[in-house]
């Protein structure tokens, strides 16, 4: 069995897909040739099976870096719903409790662990991934390294390292939202010159931008609840 069908059979069997949705195959066969990749992806397209799967085919454990403690939470429950072992290292948990998940990655229990950017270089953390076969470490909302990304964040500066912490291992940068002038600058600083990139277009037809005038605004929004939206589900930001 090629790495390919490994990947394809994992796609049917772990997440019940039958196919790879449009630019998830390529990134994830080139990660399987130990390529470095960068791939671009609107929301909701499926960026996670580009190491996902990948994961779950190669040998070792993967790391994602990932800035939200949230989205950690919600990936590490998903892929325990289907049966993969995966944890996450954050600032929520307790020493204790951070120390056990620790010595469970020590021993090989997780295939895919999340990880917050201010936990990956730290002496603990840098003595685990020491001994640990990597397979591939994974910058999740790549965006946040970029100064010119719209969620800059100072903690990802750091990973420019990796390139020197993890030799050999492949780096992955996705993210949904990056023009050309902040994907050149998450090449630059993740050091991705040789990455393969695949860049879809993050344009989604199902949303459009409307600007109102602010007018009464108690009875502007009862009556775009009520009446412009009634029996419609949504969130409304304040």
């Amino acid at each position: 069995m090629t790495p390919m069908d490994a990947a394809r059979a994992a796609l049917k069997e772990v997440f019940g897909y039958d196919d790879f949705r449009p630019g998830q195959e390529d990134a994830v066969a080139a990660i399987l040739r130990g390529r470095d990749v960068m791939a671009v992806m609107p929301t909701g397209a499926g960026k996670s099976i580009c190491y996902q799967i990948p994961a779950l085919v190669l040998e070792g454990v993967t790391l994602v870096v990932s800035p939200l403690i949230s989205l950690m939470r919600d990936q590490v429950f998903s892929l325990l719903q289907n049966g993969v072992r995966a944890a996450y290292l954050n600032s929520s948990l307790t020493p204790r409790q951070y120390a056990l998940a620790l010595e469970h990655a020590r021993r090989g229990t997780y295939k895919i662990i999340y990880v917050a950017p201010e936990r990956l270089l730290t002496d603990s953390f840098l003595s685990f991934a020491k001994g640990a076969k990597i397979a591939q470490v994974v910058v999740d909302e790549a965006h946040c390294v970029s100064q010119w990304g719209h969620d800059f964040r100072p903690e990802y500066h750091a990973l420019s390292v990796l390139h020197e912490r993890y030799v050999g291992v492949p780096r992955i940068a996705l993210t949904a939202t990056a023009d050309s002038l902040t994907r050149a600058d998450i090449v630059e600083r993740l050091h991705l010159e040789q990455a393969e990139q695949f860049i879809s277009s993050f344009d989604r037809p199902n949303i459009r931008y409307t600007i109102v005038e602010k007018k009464d605004v108690t009875n502007q929004l009862l009556r775009f609840i009520k009446h412009e939206h009634e029996g419609d589900a949504g969130v409304v930001y304040c």
